[in-house]
């Protein structure tokens, strides 16, 4: 049944991804600077995540849906609605960018690259795993949202040395860029940073140590 929750959530994720995405569209036309785009989207990712967090979980990126849904921390009916949220949040964000600009976003298509695809694992790896850090340990809404925008920031910064550092493939759709190693990258990067959190590092997984 689709409870006002589930509604206030899967809403949530469509708007928090399409406030990054959209963010993400403006900055691919004023600057190329990596620093500068990394330091602007994980000030935009915090600021949602404080704002949506306690509501949705604060995913905002079908990778991270997929590696929560992988480590069996999200439901199936649930991941499959936030997986069409975001996706949706960032075509939303294309069209609405192309209207407010009045010029249309061009098409990036590029053959797979092996060397992109590491990139963004590995950036992706890097912010999933603080967002799943985050959420594991129930911190407040203000930690939870410097963790996400500071590995947000961490992420880009290293994706970028090979790859545009999108790490999120709802990201990828609203710029258009047309190249599974944008997809997949995020996806793997996402499922083994999850998984290995909560197999090796979680609260749960880590003994707590008792003073004699």
């Amino acid at each position: 049944m689709f409870t006002r929750f589930r509604l206030a959530s899967t809403l949530a994720e469509f708007l928090g991804t399409a406030a990054l995405v959209l963010i993400a569209l403006v900055l691919s036309e004023i600057t190329p600077v990596s620093y500068f785009v990394a330091t602007s989207l994980a000030i935009t990712l915090a600021a949602i995540v404080f704002i949506f967090g306690p509501i949705s979980g604060a995913h905002f990126n079908p990778a991270i849906t997929f590696g929560m849904w992988t480590a069996r921390r999200i439901g199936t009916l649930r991941a499959t609605a936030y997986v069409a949220a975001q996706m949706l949040g960032g075509l939303g964000a294309w069209q609405l960018y192309q209207y407010l600009n009045d010029k249309a976003v061009p098409a990036q298509s590029v053959t797979f690259n092996t060397t992109i695809w590491l990139a963004e694992a590995v950036g992706a790896f890097v912010l999933a795993l603080g967002i799943t850090a985050a959420i594991s340990r129930a911190v407040d809404s203000l930690q939870w949202a410097v963790t996400a925008g500071a590995t947000y920031f961490v992420g880009i910064m290293i994706a970028s040395t090979a790859s545009a550092g999108y790490l999120n493939p709802a990201v990828a759709v609203g710029l258009r860029s047309w190249n599974a190693a944008y997809v997949l990258g995020p996806l793997v990067g996402a499922l083994v940073a999850v998984n290995l959190y909560h197999l090796l590092f979680s609260p749960s997984a880590v003994p707590v140590k008792r003073k004699r």
